[in-house]
């Protein structure tokens, strides 16, 4: 039996980067672009998908400003759990699953902050 390894150049970029989103009233996320984005909402954020395959996780890591900013998601995308934190360096985990991406996608997502 042949023995194999996974090299970094095979595996892609969706599943080994971040990227930083910027801050707007309408921000869309390319889920083939990253695992990891990162974002500091400065004022309502209007979240969009793009790219995305059933089964792909995406984490969004949403730091609060300290202001009353809210967060939207796509209407196709179900919350199960927690709400976003907007108190100044509030780290907010926000984690993605695409469950359906034949004909009107379907994802669902939980929002959670740091234990205390």
């Amino acid at each position: 039996m042949a023995l194999t390894k996974i090299t970094s150049g095979v595996i892609a970029p969706e599943f080994t980067t971040s990227a930083n989103l910027v801050s707007g009233t309408s921000v869309s996320v390319d889920w083939n672009s990253a695992q990891i984005f990162r974002i500091t909402p400065n004022h309502a954020v209007t979240f969009s998908f793009t790219d995305y395959k059933i089964g792909m996780v995406k984490i969004i890591v949403a730091t609060g400003a300290g202001g009353s900013n809210t967060l939207t998601f796509p209407a196709e995308a179900i919350k199960l759990s927690g709400d976003y934190d907007d108190t100044s360096a509030a780290k907010n985990f926000i984690q993605i699953v695409c469950t359906d991406d034949d004909g009107t996608p379907e994802f669902f997502y939980t929002i959670s902050q740091q234990a205390t």
